[in-house]
């Protein structure tokens, strides 16, 4: 049996939108840190509630970042097959015949300016709520910024399908012009950063008291490792370019034989039809009238 690791949500600009089955993960990590930053006076219901919401909210602005970034790249003549959505953010399988380094190196900004702006808009939102359970709000709030914020930090480390990963990417491809020995190199490197960040996490978890920081970081390593392996499958459907070959050279001109007038090849010229007169002359040669009178007789 085939284990299924992306479930379809919709199609968007002609383009199959998933998510991957780490989001599982985010609504078990999300709501139980979030959940034990309130008063033990607030009940059980209401923290698991505004997990959760906090979990939703995530999920909203990741998937509306990626619908930001597919409308960019459909802008700009993309051809885009798949979004994948993890949830550190989306993986864009385009056509690659479509695409350009370029175009790579222009989504991969556009996410991490994305990502500074909703960071930004969270840590400045608290002040528009009011007074009404302004605490139990804030602390929502104040730890979207902060997921944002991680993931924000994350996107700059140059190992894909993070967001640097992707700048560097386009650079190797742009340097070598060989996309897929591009994308290998860079998902090597995203596999492994993705296992030293669980390591991390392990250890903040056991060596420290950040227990719920450290199943953060664990959480995180392990979305970013299965996305570095998604992307490195994602090599088959790659097309493999044939390497640039010499210019092509103008179709050579058949030089024409020139002959001498000597070599000149005769033309047989079609025979002259017999005249008018001809005829006349022929019918009164072979009129018996005409013969007698004239031709002279022998004794």
């Amino acid at each position: 049996m085939k284990f299924i690791n992306t479930i379809k949500i919709g199609t968007f600009f002609r383009t199959r939108v998933r998510i991957h089955y780490t989001w599982i993960l985010v609504f078990i990590l999300i709501p139980w840190t979030v959940s034990t930053q309130y008063s033990t006076e607030t009940s059980l219901l209401s923290r698991v509630g505004f997990g959760l919401i906090t979990a939703f909210l995530y999920f909203g602005t990741v998937f509306l970042r990626e619908i930001v970034l597919l409308m960019l790249a459909v802008y700009k003549g993309m051809v885009v097959r798949t979004v994948t959505i993890f949830a550190f953010g989306g993986l864009i399988q385009p056509d690659y015949e479509t695409t350009s380094p370029s175009h790579e190196i222009l989504l991969a900004v556009s996410g991490m300016l994305l990502n500074f702006v909703i960071t930004a808009i969270f840590f400045f939102t608290h002040p528009l709520f009011g007074d009404i359970d302004l605490d139990m709000k804030v602390i929502t709030v104040k730890w979207l910024a902060f997921f944002y914020f991680t993931l924000s930090l994350f996107h700059l480390l140059p190992a894909y399908p993070l967001e640097g990963g992707r700048i560097l990417r386009g650079i190797i491809w742009k340097v070598t012009g060989n996309v897929r020995q591009a994308t290998r190199i860079v998902g090597i490197t995203g596999w492994i950063l993705g296992f030293l960040t669980m390591v991390g996490g392990i250890l903040l978890a056991v060596l420290t008291e950040e227990l719920f920081t450290g199943l953060f970081f664990i959480g995180l390593g392990l979305i970013i490792q299965n996305a570095a392996t998604h992307g490195i499958r994602h090599l088959k459907q790659i097309p493999e370019l044939p390497p640039p070959g010499p210019p092509s050279l103008p179709p050579e001109e058949v030089d024409q034989a020139i002959l001498l007038p000597s070599e000149e090849i005769p033309t047989q010229q079609p025979q002259e039809l017999p005249s008018e007169e001809y005829h006349q002359l022929r019918l009164q040669l072979y009129t018996p009238s005409y013969r007698s009178s004239t031709w002279p007789r022998t004794t």
